[in-house]
């Protein structure tokens, strides 16, 4: 398995992302936990955007697209590919449920959890296309960015 893909299979997982995220925005907007907000001094957050990247991009993508698609693939990639989206999907409600963020509503709201599912599916996809798990934690990380600092995403 490739550890950096090329410029082609990049141009690719981008291709797939920026639709998705557009569809995942609609429900963002729909839903109403998706509005332009962006924060007053972008500077004050680059220590977030850095921890960002580790978590939530990096460690859930580990996770979710690199150890459990890695495992269940080995059954089924159809299967795997769809219950590693499903319960990525369900990290979230569990989070709110068992830790209570702040944040709890959003992340039980159907809107969210279908948008949340959708992105699981497109990441999924896009892992199993590139055969690396850097373009989904790229991807991943710049969503989440994107949300905290432009749109009205909750902070820790």
């Amino acid at each position: 398995m490739k550890i950096w893909p090329d410029a082609g299979r990049w141009k690719a997982a981008v291709g797939v992302a920026v639709p998705a995220a557009a569809i995942i925005s609609l429900l963002g907007y729909l839903g109403e936990w998706l509005h332009f907000d962006p924060v007053g001094n972008i500077q004050s957050h680059l220590i977030t955007v850095a921890i960002l990247f580790f978590v939530p991009a990096f460690l859930i993508e580990f996770i979710f697209r690199g150890v459990l698609l890695s495992w269940l693939a080995a059954f089924s990639q159809r299967w795997g590919s769809w219950l590693s989206a499903f319960l990525f999907m369900l990290w979230h409600p569990f989070l709110a449920l068992t830790f209570e963020p702040p944040w709890a509503a959003i992340y039980l709201q159907p809107s969210f959890l279908f948008a949340t599912f959708i992105l699981g599916i497109i990441l999924t996809h896009i892992r199993i296309v590139s055969k690396s798990l850097w373009p989904v934690v790229v991807i991943h990380w710049i969503l989440v960015v994107l949300w905290r600092l432009f749109f009205g995403g909750p902070f820790y």
